[in-house]
């Protein structure tokens, strides 16, 4: 069993739906989900063998979920302790797991945080893996309702909104990466539309870039 944590709840549903319109089948759990719903993942996870979750930080901690072998943890954990909360997910009651961190490289500086874990560094997939791999991910994302799309960008948006500092972003560079974002990843010719109030909770008012409706 995996465990596969992103980092905002609606980005762990923009990928979930991404893996199950593939028919990859995963499992979706995070605070968007209804509390019969979020149980009713718990108890299929809990009980079942060889699934994968993807999950928000609500598995993080207090959730027991015997014969865990990997956890993967997709992009920047907010900080060292919330890496081993998560980690700790596998190798439970004497038995064996393994945990995987997948950064881009502009988040490649929190491998700093974690310098005395023994880590052991994987290179990137080789480019001929990426362009193979390139059609079957536009079809997948190009079958997600554009609301699914939309709210992945404003939670990607939001969350490394929230880490410029660590970043040394500016927040023009923060629009034009999460732009970046829509169009390599999520395949969209133009952003996704952001309300104006959204922009403004942002602290993102007339940045350049970004789609807010009128």
């Amino acid at each position: 069993k995996v465990v596969v944590f992103f980092v905002t709840a609606r980005l762990t549903q923009l990928y979930a739906e991404l893996f199950n319109a593939l028919g990859l089948r995963v499992l979706e759990m995070h605070s968007r989900k209804s509390q019969p719903q979020r149980t009713r993942v718990a108890d299929e996870f809990r009980d079942g063998k060889k699934l994968v979750m993807f999950s928000s930080d609500v598995s993080a901690r207090g959730m027991d979920y015997p014969d865990v072998t990997a956890v993967v943890q997709v992009g920047l954990p907010s900080d060292k302790a919330q890496y081993i909360h998560r980690l700790g997910r596998t190798a439970r009651a004497g038995k064996s797991g393994g945990g995987y961190l997948v950064l881009a490289d502009f988040e490649a500086f929190f491998l700093n945080e974690l310098r005395e874990l023994p880590l052991q560094p994987r290179p990137p997939l080789a480019p001929e893996a990426v362009a193979a791999l390139a059609p079957k991910l536009r079809q997948g994302f190009a079958a997600l309702p554009s609301v699914t799309l939309g709210c992945g960008y404003q939670a990607w948006l939001g969350f490394y909104n929230s880490h410029l500092r660590k970043l040394r972003w500016s927040q023009q560079q923060l629009v034009q990466t999460a732009n970046d974002f829509s169009r390599d990843v999520l395949g969209l010719a133009t952003p996704p539309p952001l309300e104006a109030k959204t922009v403004g909770k942002m602290g993102l008012k007339g940045v350049a870039g970004l789609n807010v409706e009128k």
